[in-house]
């Protein structure tokens, strides 16, 4: 299940990185990103409303809810070897002592 994931999030940003490079730019010079061009807006006046613009927005989505479940499932799964009982009792015990330091 992870392995899957993490294959379908390598080629969704594969996927990402192609469409961003697809797309073209509303401005045709540097001088429209520092507020040179019709609007103060990144992405124009009116949004990325053309189907790449919405159709990358959509699989960033997808592709963030992946990475994020992918988080949770390396969380889950090494959080029974990290956190096991017994070597937090051997951790405690390790630390008391009956010995009382003398300053």
């Amino acid at each position: 299940m992870i392995l899957f994931i993490k294959v379908l999030c390598i080629l969704l940003a594969i996927v990402i990185i192609a469409l961003v490079l697809l797309q073209q730019g509303k401005g045709s010079d540097l001088g429209s990103a520092f507020g040179g061009g019709s609007s103060n807006s990144m992405f124009g006046a009116l949004g990325p409303s053309d189907f790449l613009g919405k159709l990358t927005k959509y699989i960033v989505a997808i592709w963030l809810i992946l990475s994020l479940l992918l988080a949770y499932l390396y969380k889950t799964e090494n959080s029974a070897v990290i956190f096991d009982e017994p070597l937090i009792e051997e951790a405690i015990e390790d630390e008391l002592s009956d010995e009382i330091p003398l300053d």
